[in-house]
């Protein structure tokens, strides 16, 4: 008698594991094909959940600086035009 007690404790102990790993397969499939799923499709920009980046200070640039950038920006322009363009540069605070 004590043979088949040893016997359906150990049907009942593989019956488990079985069970266990059956359930195992069938939650990690699922969770396999999602993973798939999201890196196939691109997802939107989250903006809520992303920390504001702060945004540098600007540079103060020197008269000197200033000219060379707006003479570089009136590239092509000419006469009266090159001049207004070149006050209003200037003119700028930066």
């Amino acid at each position: 008698m004590p043979h088949s007690t040893n016997h359906l404790v150990e049907m009942t102990m593989k019956t488990i594991h079985a069970l266990a790993f059956a359930a195992l397969i069938a939650f990690a499939v699922p969770v396999a094909n999602a993973d798939d799923a999201v890196a196939a499709k691109p997802q939107p920009a989250r903006t809520a959940a992303v920390a504001p980046v702060a945004q540098p200070a600007p540079v103060k640039l020197s008269q000197q600086e200033k000219m060379k950038f707006c003479a570089k920006e009136a590239t092509g322009k000419k006469g009266a035009e090159r001049k207004a363009f070149m006050k209003s540069c200037l003119s700028k605070k930066a």
